[in-house]
């Protein structure tokens, strides 16, 4: 089931964490970085915690609409490495 995108969901600030050490084929850019900031295994992270993390990595120099919400584009990203089995959100 995909990840709402709804202001209520962005402003409940969930939490999400890797489900394995291995590395999954991921696209170069935006997905690599939010992968990465979801290491180490083991821990989690609040979708605010990502927003900070990725943007220290040049997160927002990758997207071609400047006007992009950060939040839902993580969360897109989020939503395909889910579908890979590789993050999972905590509740």
């Amino acid at each position: 089931m995909p990840l709402p995108k709804s202001k209520a969901y962005l402003e409940s600030n969930p939490r999400f964490a890797l489900t394995t050490t291995g590395w999954p084929k991921l696209q170069e850019g935006q997905m690599e970085i939010v992968f990465r900031s979801l290491q180490p295994f083991g821990s989690d992270h609040s979708l605010e915690d990502l927003v900070r993390e990725c943007m220290s990595r040049g997160y927002r120099s990758t997207f071609k609409d400047p006007n992009t919400d950060i939040r839902k584009s993580i969360l897109y990203h989020l939503n395909l490495l889910c579908e890979l089995g590789s993050v999972k959100e905590l509740v």
